[in-house]
């Protein structure tokens, strides 16, 4: 699924009714894993639903965002590496 030797894990945390702005990296991917909540991914303008226990990955170079559209925070572990 990737090329890197190297990452680090970060816990995310979106609150009720928020979502990240649109973003893209250029030297990084990461793969998402879902713990707790609803939400949306959205890369490249392909959206993908998120419900705990699922996860999401995005490449390098993609334009991507989070939506929570659940009554909880959306609660997801992430673990970026170099591209």
């Amino acid at each position: 699924m990737t090329t890197a030797e190297r990452g680090q894990f970060i816990t995310c945390r979106i609150h009720k009714g928020i979502s990240n702005a649109l973003q893209r990296h250029t030297a990084i991917e990461d793969i998402n894993y879902i713990i707790s909540g609803t939400g949306k991914a959205i890369c490249n303008g392909t959206v993908k639903n998120l419900t705990a226990g699922g996860y999401y990955t995005f490449q390098k170079d993609s334009d991507y965002s989070f939506i929570n559209t659940g009554d909880e925070d959306l609660v997801f572990l992430s673990y970026i590496k170099e591209a």
